[in-house]
C-alpha cells in the first residue's frame, strides 16, 4: 500500500509497505481520507519540533477510515464502522522500516477496541494513541472528508474548556489559521466576549469573524495593543490563546490581558521555553497549559453533529487526491491553502 513518508528535513515521498496486520483486538481498516495538521505537519516534515522524532516515519494524524475486518476477539467495533484515526503504524512502533510519526496518511490503517481489551486484559498496558480512535455513530451523515475535521474541532472544543473560557470571558486569539477558527467557533458558543482575534493577513481575518470573532485586528497595519485596550475601554482581556507557536509572539501577549489574566500556549513551537517578560503586561497573571482532552469532547462533538450544528466544510480549504500529497503540501508551504483534506481514491 501507499504510505506518505517524511524525512525531517523538508522532504516527503511516496512509498510501499505492506498492509498492516491487525491483532485479535485490532480492526483493518481502509482509510478513507487525511487532513493536514498545519502547524504540527508542516514542524514534522521539517524536523523542527523541540522533541525528537525518529525518522523515516509516516505521516499523519487526521486520518478517517472505515472498517473491513475485525479481530477475533473485538466485540465493540463492527466491519463499516467508520472510525476516527486509523493509523498504519502506532507510535512506538515500524512497518516496513518506518517510524509512527502518527501513521494516517496511508491505504489502510489499524484502531483498537480498546473496550473490550479493556475488559479482557486489563493488565495489559495499551498503545496511548488507541484512546483518541473512536467512532462516528452510524446515524450521523457525515462524508469522510467533513469527518477529518471533527479531530482539529474536538482537540479545539476541549482545549477552550479547559481554559475557562465561558459566558462573557474577554479572549484574545493569536492566529487565523483553522484551529483559531476552531477556537473562534467555539468560545461564541460558550458565550465568550469580546472575542479578539489577531492574524497578518486580510483574508482569513475576514473568515473569522464569520465563524464568531467579534474583532479581527491586522498585526501588520494596526496597532494590537492599542486596539485591544480600546475594545476593552482599556482594561484588557482574560484571556490570551496563542495559535502560532510564535515564540516572539508570545513573549509578547501578557500585554494583552487584564489584572489576573492568563496567557494559553496552543500552539506547538520549535522550543519547550517560553520567553515571557513579566514586566509587560499587568503585575500579577498566569501562564498556563491547557491542552486539548480530545477524547473526553467526542460525545459533545457527536451531539452537535446530531444537532447539523457544525459548518464543517468552513475549516478546511482544499480536498485534493492522496496522490497529489506532494504539491499539495508545497500549497500549504506557500500559504495557498490552509488545511487540505487528502483523498484516497481507489
Amino acid at each position: 500500500m501507499k504510505v506518505i513518508v517524511a524525512q525531517g528535513q523538508g522532504q516527503l515521498q511516496f512509498a510501499d509497505v505492506s498492509v498492516p496486520e491487525p491483532n485479535d483486538y485490532q480492526c483493518l481498516c481502509k482509510i478513507l481520507a487525511c487532513a493536514t495538521c498545519s502547524g504540527t505537519d508542516r514542524k514534522i516534515v521539517a524536523g523542527t519540533l523541540p522533541w525528537p522524532e525518529i525518522y523515516p516515519g509516516i505521516l499523519g494524524h487526521e486520518s478517517v477510515g472505515r472498517v473491513v475486518q475485525v479481530g477475533r476477539c473485538v466485540r465493540h467495533v463492527s466491519e463499516g464502522d467508520l472510525v476516527l484515526r486509523p493509523t498504519a503504524v502506532y507510535p512506538g512502533e515500524k512497518l516496513g522500516g518506518y517510524t509512527s510519526l502518527w501513521g494516517g496518511f496511508a491505504e489502510y490503517g489499524l484502531i483498537t477496541d480498546l473496550q473490550s481489551l479493556r475488559e479482557d486484559r486489563p493488565e495489559v498496558n495499551h498503545n496511548n494513541y488507541c484512546i483518541y480512535q473512536q467512532m462516528i455513530p452510524s446515524d450521523i451523515e457525515i462524508s469522510a472528508a467533513d469527518a477529518t475535521i471533527l479531530i482539529t474541532l474536538k482537540e479545539v472544543a476541549s482545549s477552550v474548556a479547559n481554559a475557562r473560557v465561558a459566558f462573557h470571558t474577554s479572549l484574545v486569539i493569536l492566529g487565523t489559521g483553522p484551529v483559531a477558527m476552531g477556537m473562534c467557533f467555539f468560545a461564541r458558543l460558550f458565550g465568550a466576549y469580546p472575542i479578539i482575534v489577531i492574524g497578518r493577513r486580510d483574508e482569513p481575518l475576514v473568515s473569522v469573524k464569520k465563524l464568531g470573532a467579534d474583532f479581527a485586528i491586522n498585526s501588520r497595519s494596526e496597532d494590537v495593543f492599542a486596539e485591544v485596550k480600546t475594545i476593552t475601554n482599556g482594561k484588557g482581556v482574560e484571556v490570551v490563546i496563542d495559535t502560532t507557536g510564535d515564540s516572539d509572539l508570545l513573549q509578547n501577549a501578557a500585554r494583552f490581558l487584564a489584572l489576573n489574566g492568563k496567557v494559553v500556549p496552543y500552539a506547538t513551537g520549535t522550543s519547550f521555553e517560553y520567553r515571557m517578560d513579566r514586566q509587560r503586561g499587568p503585575a500579577q497573571w498566569d501562564l498556563i497549559f491547557s491542552g486539548p482532552s480530545e477524547e473526553l469532547a467526542h460525545e459533545y462533538i457527536m451531539d452537535l453533529l446530531h444537532m447539523k450544528f457544525l459548518p464543517l466544510s468552513a475549516f478546511y480549504s482544499d480536498r485534493m487526491p492522496f496522490d497529489q500529497f506532494v504539491p499539495g503540501f508545497e500549497m500549504l508551504k506557500q500559504r495557498k491553502a490552509s488545511k487540505i483534506v487528502f483523498e484516497m481514491i481507489s
